[in-house]
């Protein structure tokens, strides 16, 4: 079940607001040797750090996408597939399907694969760093959107 739009969007703020203080606090780019030491700060802002940012991916792609092409660009998708409001929004500039899966990618990894190896989680963390700045950017477009429409 979809939630409304407005609550998803209340709720994307929160998880980006909350990313973007850990993502501040924990100082990007992350080197092996940082993390090989026992920082349990930087461990908590890690964490909160992939759960915003997979909660915010989660968010977009279940509850905000499909509903922003329906009520503000008026696009009669609601029964749609993803990939067929992937392709709109991008024929529309917003993000293209590429960058959406890449996203989708991000957030499995950051999920389900984390090996003990420093090298590994520096990498992937840094990249979900850049990927989260576009996922954040992708909101604030959006959210400017709606604010602007009827519908806010």
């Amino acid at each position: 079940m979809s939630l409304p739009l407005e609550d998803a969007i209340r709720q994307c703020g929160r998880h980006v607001q909350r990313m973007s203080n850990a993502m501040e606090r924990i100082g990007f780019p992350l080197t092996a040797e940082r993390l090989s030491v026992d920082d349990e700060s930087l461990i908590t802002l890690l964490d909160q750090f992939v759960f915003r940012y997979t909660k915010l991916q989660d968010t977009l792609g279940e509850h905000v996408l499909r509903l922003f092409c329906s009520q503000v660009l008026l696009e009669p998708v609601e029964d749609a597939v993803l990939a067929d409001v992937l392709a709109l929004l991008e024929r529309r500039g917003y993000v293209s399907e590429s960058q959406w899966r890449e996203q989708r990618s991000m957030r499995n990894a950051l999920t389900h694969e984390y090996p003990e190896q420093a090298s590994w989680q520096v990498q992937t963390l840094n990249n979900a760093h850049f990927l989260a700045q576009q996922l954040v950017a992708l909101f604030e477009r959006l959210h400017a959107e709606f604010k602007s429409s009827k519908l806010a």
